[in-house]
């Protein structure tokens, strides 16, 4: 294929296997074929979400985020039971035929085969969001993202939405809701995000400790089956087994590089128990 990669043009290699395990988050792109344009109007716009919404039904997936350019499209999906590649066909497929048609035109209107690339680690998923929301701003469409219409960004915001999972997309910024969405839009909107600097100094550092205290007090009572001793626990009682998870709790949150004095307030502790139960077992 004309401007593939080498292991696409070489015989003997076969195509790359694509990870399509249920659960897993893809990056895709695709662009049209020699940079032309693949939407002509807000018509083709319209045409072509239907079908990627049709796409994602039929095929058990969901859509994070994406953005509509003039001659590509971005896509952050998360695949259930069906590998990607089915959703892409279907999608591809039937917007070429919906295009062919209304321009009277033949042959394919894509470049290649579509990229994708997995996304396996948190900072990595928060770097693609605000990649794909940026991308018309980069490329001047628009002064920000709010402005631009063909993305989900302001789906995202106003919660007004009818393709984008938000939820789940949400969920990845924190469980909670509020905190989330301010995460989402810090990510995508503010000038100073980075991935390496990430929300380290745009969220109030307390409340970062705060909730990646809670995060880890949920998991060990989720994992122990015990979320009805919460409140015990957060609040000094001293109960054998309340004592008991408190004591797991504080070696998991000093493993995890918590401050002494953070976890002892999270608790409503004193300073030296915790001091006392993060030595034992030394």
């Amino acid at each position: 294929m004309a401007g593939g990669t080498w292991w696409e043009d070489s015989n003997p290699m076969p195509r790359r296997k694509r990870n399509d395990t249920p659960g897993t988050i893809h990056h895709v792109i695709q662009r049209g074929n020699n940079k032309n344009y693949i939407y002509e109007n807000t018509r083709d716009k319209r045409e072509f979400l239907s079908l990627l919404s049709t796409a994602l039904t039929t095929h058990d997936a969901l859509l994070l985020q994406f953005v509509l350019m003039d001659n590509h499209y971005h896509l952050l999906i998360k695949i259930g039971s069906e590998p990607l590649s089915s959703i892409i066909w279907f999608l591809n497929r039937n917007y070429s035929l919906y295009y062919n048609q209304r321009y009277n035109r033949t042959g394919t209107i894509y470049g290649d085969r579509y990229k994708s690339y997995l996304v396996t680690e948190t900072h990595k998923l928060f770097s693609i969001v605000r990649y794909i929301v940026q991308n018309p701003v980069k490329a001047g469409l628009a002064a920000t993202p709010s402005a631009y219409r063909w993305s989900g960004h302001t789906e995202v915001c106003t919660g007004d939405t009818s393709i984008i999972a938000r939820t789940t997309l949400l969920s990845y910024f924190s469980p909670d809701p509020s905190l989330a969405l301010q995460r989402y839009r810090e990510c995508t909107e503010h000038e100073n995000w980075t991935p390496q600097v990430g929300f380290a100094t745009i969220v109030d550092k307390r409340e970062e400790t705060r909730e990646r205290l809670s995060c880890l007090l949920d998991r060990i009572l989720a994992e122990k089956n015990l979320e009805n001793l919460r409140v015990m626990i957060v609040s000094g009682a001293k109960s054998p087994l309340s004592r008991e998870i408190r004591n797991l709790f504080v070696h998991s949150a000093v493993t995890d590089g918590h401050a002494l004095r953070d976890i002892a307030s999270f608790l409503h502790v004193s300073h030296e128990t915790v001091r006392r139960i993060s030595n034992q077992g030394r």
